[in-house]
């Protein structure tokens, strides 16, 4: 939580500020205060995205060319995939839930995101990750 109000102190005050009234909070105050009262008050999640946002890196990963298709699967979807492969949920392969894709996405700990990856090769494949906490 500490590494998140150092990364929001480098946003503009003009910027936490429409961050503040986007989540429903005061936005008036010193920037300290609307820090602090952003940390206290939205998710972790929420808040990395918004600050991913401002440096504009989203836009950046998602139209990247080495940055393969994800999605977030639905509950049934979930259920036909482990269902066909003959797996529970936690023998997926992993994916963090600070993954900058993961946040971008809004998936949240055990979501399942399909990857679907072109290969010269292979054409398209498509590969599954389950979304974990991460550690710290």
């Amino acid at each position: 939580m500490r590494d998140l109000a150092r990364m929001l102190n480098k946003v503009r005050y003009r910027e936490l500020a429409r961050i503040c009234g986007e989540e429903g909070l005061r936005k008036s105050g010193k920037k300290t205060d609307l820090v602090k009262r952003l940390v206290e008050n939205v998710p972790e999640e929420t808040l990395r995205v918004y600050v991913m946002e401002f440096m504009g890196i989203g836009k950046k990963i998602m139209e990247h060319d080495l940055v393969p298709e994800h999605r977030v699967m639905g509950e049934e979807e979930v259920s036909e995939l482990l269902k066909k492969y003959g797996i529970k949920k936690w023998q997926l392969p992993k994916i963090l839930d600070k993954d900058p894709i993961v946040m971008l996405l809004g998936a949240r700990p055990g979501d399942v995101l399909e990857i679907k990856r072109k290969s010269p090769t292979a054409g398209s494949t498509t590969y599954y990750r389950v979304v974990v906490r991460s550690g710290s």
